[in-house]
């Protein structure tokens, strides 16, 4: 059975035409059979698609990988929802679809993390029972792959990537090695240093009578302004 029936809702026809075949025409150009068979068609692609993505987002072990699914399953969606007001989808209709797989978003997070991490362990040589710690040679790939899509985390799921990240180096994500602490030069040595220093430049040829040191080309041009 056709979409539509007779002359009725000859503007929607026309709508749905251009959504399916990505044309911009002002009148139908197929035949309602015909748009209702390419209809079916183009919502039978991207079921499969999301079918096949939704698959794989619960057996990845690669949070990139993972990432690009979930977006390849929204764009499907997307895609899907506009059709909404044309095709008469069994439920879930697409728009409850997203919502429910934004609701589980969190959970197929976690699992895929918890799988990558598991798959690293056991390829790894690490045995805690025989004192061999987490390598960062060995480790260090799968967490900047993970750390790589923290602004996707909630604040609990970040944490639960830090306590791997930490189990490995010994210290948050953030965390900031301090800087060493300089020894102060003595009035001497600073006094030594500059003169040093204004030795070598004025070997180099450099500073001018004002002090100021030059260093632009010659192939400048005169629309070059210093600016003290």
């Amino acid at each position: 059975m056709a979409l539509f029936s007779g002359n009725a809702n000859k503007q929607k026809q026309v709508e749905l035409q251009n959504i399916i075949f990505g044309t911009s025409e002002k009148k139908l150009m197929v035949s309602n059979e015909f748009l209702d068979e390419m209809t079916k068609v183009y919502i039978s692609k991207r079921m499969k698609s999301i079918n096949n993505a939704t698959t794989n987002i619960s057996t990845t072990k690669s949070p990139k990988a993972f990432f690009g699914y979930f977006d390849s399953i929204q764009s499907s969606l997307e895609e899907l929802i506009v059709l909404e007001k044309y095709y008469p989808f069994k439920k879930p209709i697409p728009s409850e679809f997203k919502k429910n797989l934004e609701a589980k978003k969190d959970k197929y997070i976690l699992a895929m993390l918890n799988r990558a991490w598991k798959h690293t362990n056991n390829k790894a040589n690490y045995d805690p029972t025989a004192g061999i710690p987490r390598s960062p040679e060995q480790f260090g790939p799968i967490l900047e792959e993970m750390i790589e899509f923290r602004d996707q985390y909630t604040e609990a799921i970040f944490g639960h990537v830090d306590r791997f990240y930490t189990s490995v180096y010994e210290h948050s994500i953030d965390y900031v090695e301090p800087e060493p602490e300089s020894e102060e030069l003595s009035e001497e040595d600073a006094a030594a240093l500059a003169e040093e220093g204004a030795e070598n430049a004025e070997a180099a040829g450099i500073i001018e009578d004002d002090g100021i040191q030059e260093f632009i080309p010659e192939d400048f041009g005169d629309d070059l302004v210093l600016h003290e």
